[in-house]
């Protein structure tokens, strides 16, 4: 059955991203792109779902402007972290960014609506969502009008799975004890706190040394940090939860995007869709990789017996955010557009 799942999630994954590469403008050689350098920056490193979608950002612009657009990358913290790189996209002081839809939410409170808990209990539905064009065009004009940077694709990567190092969890009475480590997002502390658990926000500088010192038992994140931080070494038990999808916007600053002419906006926004499906279909084997690594490793994988039961819980919070993502219309039309065959 796993297999039979990952195959579907494959064969989705990379008809989308044949359908993306093989999407060509007409009479695309014949138009003359202007000389243009785009500052492209992400707070993370190379080999990271946001590298990698610059990369290939940055790759499809070269080339298919014949060298005439040249992008500079900015890794690994260079220009600041995400939030301050949301920052110098408001200013102009940056064009594009990779970030954590987490660090886009201060400034533009509608993309909370990417990050609602179990809004994508299967990771199909997400590639649904972010394949309807009018739904992620109607989304980045609200994030533009709050934020002054623009959504042209949505990163997706893997659902935050649950480790801990004291005892495998199967149902959400395991959780009863536990200390997890939370991000210091509200939206994530509540969902802990709708599970009856308290749980402990502490930044990620401190959480590997905190599960040594036992300081918290377990926390929360794709398979694939669990990998590159060799949690196996503090950590014993994963489970696989369907709570949160990791998801994260290709930004471009609003005012410098709008000023662009026509066939150079057209040719930005072709290398975004491109790059997140390259993405897609990259991030899907990475993680893939990650989780058998890790098993590999000795960690041991449970599933819930009662996901139900943490899915209703989790829902009960989505009325708190209904304000910020432009009220309950928007989810519910998420939903009908996820839901229908």
């Amino acid at each position: 059955m796993i297999s039979s799942c990952i195959n579907v999630r494959t064969i989705l994954v990379t008809a989308f991203v044949c359908l993306m590469l093989s999407f060509q403008t007409i009479h695309a050689a014949d138009i003359e792109y202007p000389q243009t350098r785009i500052m492209a920056a992400t707070a993370n490193h190379a080999g990271s779902v946001h590298v990698t979608a610059l990369e290939k950002f940055a790759e499809i612009l070269e080339h298919e402007s014949k060298g005439n657009v040249t992008v500079t990358l900015f890794t690994g913290g260079s220009k600041g972290d995400e939030l301050d790189n949301v920052k110098q996209l408001r200013t102009g002081e940056l064009q594009v960014a990779a970030v954590a839809t987490s660090d886009l939410a201060p400034f533009a409170p509608s993309a909370t609506i990417t990050v609602l808990p179990y809004l994508f209990p299967e990771i199909e539905k997400a590639y649904t969502l972010f394949e309807n064009n009018n739904f992620i065009t109607e989304l980045g004009d609200r994030v533009a009008a709050e934020s002054l940077t623009r959504p042209l694709g949505w990163m997706i990567s893997d659902y935050r799975s649950l480790t801990n190092s004291k005892k495998p969890i199967t149902r959400i009475a395991d959780l009863q004890g536990l200390k997890i480590r939370v991000p210091e997002a509200p939206i994530q502390l509540e969902l802990f706190r709708s599970w009856e658990v308290e749980p402990h926000p502490l930044a990620w500088s401190e959480t590997v040394n905190a599960l040594e010192q036992g300081v918290v038992d377990g926390q929360v994140n794709p398979h694939s940090v669990n990998r590159d931080q060799k949690l196996w070494e503090v950590q014993k038990y994963v489970t696989d939860l369907h709570h949160m999808l990791w998801v994260g916007p290709l930004l471009v600053s609003e005012r410098w995007y709008q000023n662009l002419e026509p066939n150079l906006k057209a040719l930005i926004d072709r290398a975004a869709r491109k790059a997140v499906a390259h993405q897609w279909q990259w991030a899907d084997e990475q993680n893939r990789l990650a989780l058998q690594e890790c098993l590999d490793n000795g960690m041991q994988i449970t599933r819930l017996s009662d996901e139900h039961e943490w899915k209703a819980r989790a829902r009960t919070l989505w009325p708190r955010f209904y304000r910020a993502v432009g009220g309950k219309e928007n989810i519910d039309r998420a939903l009908e557009i996820m839901n229908t065959p």
